[in-house]
């Protein structure tokens, strides 16, 4: 069966958290990871622009992300619980969102937690497919449950080890290249 997913935003404090709906102005996105997870996708960028030179926190939940052991997220010491049942839950509460024409070009993703960043144009050199395609990285660096049904980045995929290790973590994207932070030469493709 396929996992579907959900973003939820929080801010610097993991506060005033904020689940996305998966329909973009009122037409339903596609929410398997890998459906929705690729460069100039209008759903993931308008969720990117939220993060453009504003630091908050993220994870996109899998529905099948149920054990506790799901959120104590890697290398962080964050621990949201709540994340699952705010996405997930009967009584979870839907943001909407509309379509924005936001890109990556020329940016650089910055995690606060770890000291590290992201150079996004060399991202996209490694990572794109022969097919032409590329994914975004932010879903995949914060999804929670990955690997648990169809749509998900299997093991074997190039940068599978990455996949979560940023979920929860303070994050945001920047036009220039930032001090003191370390450089985290990333890729994610897909093995067809």
């Amino acid at each position: 069966m396929g996992q579907y997913y959900i973003p939820l935003v929080g801010n610097a404090f993991g506060t005033n958290r904020k689940a996305f709906d998966r329909y973009l102005d009122g037409r339903y996105e596609v929410s398997k990871l890998l459906e929705n997870s690729w460069y100039r996708n209008p759903f993931v960028n308008a969720i990117s622009a939220l993060f453009y030179r504003e630091a908050n926190r993220l994870v996109w939940i899998g529905d099948y992300a149920t054990e506790a052991d799901d959120f104590y997220f890697k290398g962080s010491s964050a621990f949201c619980l709540p994340c699952y049942e705010e996405a997930w839950g009967e009584g979870a509460t839907l943001i909407k969102t509309s379509a924005s024409d936001f890109t990556l070009e020329g940016k650089f993703l910055l995690n606060y937690d770890t000291r590290q960043f992201v150079d996004l144009d060399e991202y996209k050199r490694l990572s794109v497919d022969k097919h032409g395609w590329c994914i975004h990285p932010l879903p995949l660096l914060t999804a929670v449950g990955n690997d648990r049904g169809s749509g998900d980045f299997h093991e074997g995929n190039v940068g599978y080890e990455n996949v979560g290790t940023w979920a929860w973590h303070l994050l945001s994207i920047e036009d220039n290249r930032p001090k003191k932070f370390r450089k985290l030469k990333l890729a994610f493709k897909e093995i067809i």
